[in-house]
């Protein structure tokens, strides 16, 4: 698996939160998905408009990114799902995730139906150890496509880990 480290700037989010396990994370992520997405409305910034993504040029997909505060099949943890925005919209929840440095790994949704999603965390938390960094805050998903309509070749998210 190939780890790389890339900066993230400063992102203001429109956010959604619940403690939820990892059945109830699956019953409750599209949803919340869709959720931000609509308060975010006109003020969402797709993938056009985060280059530190390096996704293809002229794609503009939503971004979604899924902060874990622990681990959804060991029980109810805290999760967060965000999606970038330019501006605050009106009523909706919003905070600013600091500008960090993060380590990230490419998944494709074959690792993800074969169960192989907990390899590449463990893998790339054990590469951040061992090139010297020390974890920064909790690990997340950065989605930019659509998970449903990917094919199984397709990368679908990145797992990153804040670093220092």
């Amino acid at each position: 698996m190939e780890i790389k480290v890339r900066e993230v700037p400063e992102q203001l989010v429109v956010t959604e939160q619940r403690m939820v396990d990892q059945a109830g994370l699956e019953a409750w992520l599209p949803g919340a998905m869709a959720c931000v997405l609509d308060a975010a409305g006109d003020a969402g910034i797709g993938t056009d408009k985060s280059p530190f993504l390096d996704r293809p040029t002229g794609s503009n997909e939503p971004v979604f990114i899924v902060i874990y505060e622990g681990n959804p099949n060991e029980g109810e943890v805290p999760v967060e799902v965000c999606t970038p925005v330019s501006v605050e919209p009106p009523g909706a929840a919003t905070r600013t995730i600091p500008a960090h440095r993060e380590a990230y790994a490419r998944v494709t949704k074959a690792i993800v139906e074969s169960g192989g999603l907990g390899a590449v965390y463990a893998d790339s938390e054990a590469w951040v150890a061992a090139h010297g960094f020390d974890i920064a805050a909790a690990p997340r998903e950065t989605y930019w496509t659509d998970f449903f309509a990917a094919a199984p070749e397709d990368d679908v998210f990145d797992v990153a880990w804040p670093i220092r």
